[in-house]
């Protein structure tokens, strides 16, 4: 792998875990708000996250077992921000934390 490759590589990571975050954070926003807009940026943000995790596993020279990660891992993204947000709103019902 030459230094271009992994500039590429390392940039193109980057931008698939800012997308994840950014994911997280309009998805969790549209169900406090309860917005479409937030809802729709959410979707927006997730469809560029999957994106940039075909670009990776399509163009990138990183082996078979770390492109796998990238797929396992963009479906546990999907599946973060429902889980934990359910998990708040059990846990804080009726406005009362369990300790």
């Amino acid at each position: 792998m030459n230094a271009l490759a992994i500039l590429g590589t390392s940039l193109l990571l980057g931008l698939y875990a800012l997308l994840a975050g950014i994911w997280g954070v309009l998805w969790a926003l549209s169900q406090l708000v309860k917005g479409r807009m937030y809802g729709r940026l959410a979707i927006a943000a997730y469809l560029l996250h999957a994106l940039a995790a075909l670009t990776i596993i399509l163009s990138t020279p990183l082996g078979s077992g770390w492109k796998s990660l990238i797929v396992v891992s963009s479906f546990a993204f999907l599946a973060i921000p429902p889980m934990t947000w359910r998990f708040l709103r059990h846990s804080h019902q009726n406005g009362q934390a369990e300790s």
